[in-house]
């Protein structure tokens, strides 16, 4: 079985990219806050790489920014690429399904820091 939800916040801005006649595709990240421990005072996160596809992606750019937290629904995805230096690199993103809206737009543009 592979399926995963996670809930966090976008961190760059919404860019889609063309792919093929009339696909689109966003890569983003999702930056997830952790659980604290009582005795840790400073916040800390997790960084996972996210990959919208088709209408997922367009919802995104559409309904989102940088900064929003939204959910997501997906699996996990790995790869592999051959860097410019000939480096052999390995890779594990989620692949959405489905996006879920936690907060609007302008919510997201507020003076809180993202995590």
């Amino acid at each position: 079985m592979n399926q995963v939800s996670l809930l966090g916040r976008l961190v760059r801005p919404i860019e889609l990219q063309e792919v093929g006649s009339d696909r689109v595709v966003c890569n983003n990240t999702l930056a997830i806050q952790r659980l604290r421990k009582k005795d840790d005072t400073q916040p800390q996160a997790d960084f996972i790489p996210v990959v919208f596809w088709g209408n997922t992606a367009r919802l995104l750019h559409q309904y989102c920014g940088k900064g929003n937290q939204i959910g997501v629904n997906g699996h996990l995805a790995s790869r592999s690429y051959t860097n410019k230096q000939e480096q052999q690199v390995f890779v594990v993103e989620l692949i959405a399904e489905e996006i879920h809206f936690v907060e609007s737009k302008k919510e997201a543009t507020s003076t809180e820091p993202v995590f």
